[in-house]
């Protein structure tokens, strides 16, 4: 390697503050020439690595006419380089460095001094490095040239330190409350089609197939899971604003009679079990319709609609004054107002560790976000199964909060940053959450943004934030 192309970095340049300090305890060591080094410090600040030690030269004997380099190297997988050396010259040799142009063996030396009776027995050594990644874990070694020829450097010996500089953010879960009732609901909309004045349901009538099939499928999904209680389920009817009210609460009762019955009779669900409502006229359908519309005569048709008239009254101005847009509603609109609306309410049963575990596999929709906690706290912090429990929870906890900065956190102990943002987004304003906001843009290397999330994190009491505040 040429010395000639050393990185020249004064002394005095390391007055920094902030350093996140890992000191070595390792004893002196002696080199070749009687040199001894000590104390030595391997740090990292942000994306600096600062590396420090001390040389003892009590025990140093060169010859007046020569000089002896000290030139450290820093050697990791991947990666190395040279660190500007020190050149330590005798008497005659130092009088020849003054009076011909400063010349040295070494090509950019931090220091030259005289070796002599008045030289300082230590010289303390300092110098700052632009962070990569192969200095986590790289070694620190001390050549000596007194001839110039060129430093030599055994690593097969015990390096002076190992830099143990890698960053290790400290995050900070949150375990979910226990749910003491694991209450869930399931909903849906069916528009199932009667002939006209009929309330009796046809299965096989125009789309009434697929409509009674979406509402088996969602009975279905609670009514065979042994480990779900239906304590209610909820009906509730409506019909078009076309015709008679009369008729047309007789027909939104009738028809929803019909598919609690049809219910009823598939299942063999108790008949307490049913709470059931009905519309006559399901006016404020229509009224979202209009105004979401592009009707011409839309302001008229809403001022008719949120009139105080009777629904008859209103609906026989509607079809007079605006005839056009009415045939238009007949057929656009009105057949979605006719539909049925239904909700199953139910209880799941609690589990344990080793059964959550199971579940989680085949039907995680069962699962309390708690006692999904509990599964991933079966599986090693950052392995593959840990992560996946998370992801798990937040796809089914959409929303939460706690579901979020777990499933942020969990992708931060591998320093995935960028993913973990979109789950940080929505992870709420405790301190944990501030942590962990703290540790991704730490990470991304926006480190202002790092130390003010830390620091409210710190404020508030969490030791995490405190350790991830060190070396910013």
């Amino acid at each position: 390697m040429d010395r000639k192309h050393f990185l020249y970095i004064p002394y005095y340049i390391l007055a920094l503050a902030g350093w996140m300090m890992m000191p070595f305890s390792a004893q002196a060591q002696e080199a070749a020439y009687g040199v001894s080094v000590e104390e030595v410090e391997i740090s990292r600040a942000r994306d600096s690595v600062r590396i420090a030690f001390r040389i003892g030269l009590d025990s140093l004997d060169i010859r007046s006419s020569r000089s002896l380099v000290l030139q450290p190297f820093f050697k990791g997988e991947g990666g190395d380089c040279w660190l500007p050396a020190v050149e330590v010259m005798g008497r005659k040799r130092y009088l020849y460095y003054q009076r011909n142009g400063s010349l040295t063996y070494a090509g950019a030396p931090c220091r030259v001094m005289k070796l002599g009776k008045d030289a300082p027995s230590q010289i303390a050594y300092q110098t700052a490095l632009a962070y990569e990644p192969w200095m986590e874990g790289a070694s620190l070694y001390l050549g000596e040239d007194e001839c110039g020829c060129g430093q030599v450097i055994n690593t097969a010996q015990r390096p002076l330190a190992v830099a143990d500089i890698a960053w290790h953010p400290a995050l900070a879960y949150i375990a979910p409350q226990v749910e003491t009732v694991k209450s869930r609901r399931l909903s849906g909309q069916a528009y199932l089609d009667f002939p006209v004045n009929k309330t009796e349901i046809y299965p096989d009538y125009r789309r009434n197939p697929a409509e009674l099939a979406k509402i088996r499928a969602t009975v279905d999904s609670v009514q065979g899971d042994a480990d779900v209680r239906i304590v209610r389920m909820q009906v509730k009817g409506y019909a078009s604003p076309e015709g008679a009210y009369r008729s047309n609460a007789r027909l939104a009762q009738g028809r929803t009679e019909a598919l609690k019955a049809y219910i009823i009779g598939r299942y063999g669900l108790a008949d307490s079990l049913f709470a059931v409502a009905y519309e006559p006229e399901n006016w404020e359908g229509l009224r979202a319709y209009v105004a979401q519309s592009g009707l011409s005569d839309k302001e008229g048709i809403l001022k008719i609609i949120d009139s105080q008239e009777e629904p008859d009254a209103k609906e026989r101005r509607l079809r007079a004054a605006y005839p056009q847009a009415y045939r238009i509603l007949l057929a656009d609109c009105y057949p979605g107002l006719r539909r049925s609306d239904y909700r199953i309410d139910y209880v799941i049963r609690g589990f344990n560790p080793d059964e959550a575990k199971r579940v989680i596999r085949t039907r995680p929709q069962n699962l309390s976000l708690q006692e999904m906690f509990a599964v991933a706290q079966t599986y090693p912090t950052g392995s593959p199964e840990f992560i996946e429990v998370f992801q798990i929870a937040v796809q089914y906890y959409p929303t939460d909060p706690v579901a979020n900065l777990n499933a942020a956190n969990a992708l931060l102990e591998h320093g995935l940053a960028e993913q973990a943002l979109p789950y940080l987004m929505k992870a709420g304003d405790t301190p944990q959450a501030d942590n962990a906001r703290g540790v991704a843009m730490r990470m991304l290397g926006r480190y202002d943004e790092a130390e003010k999330c830390l620091h409210r994190a710190a404020e508030a009491g969490l030791e995490e934030a405190g350790m991830n505040l060190k070396g910013l």
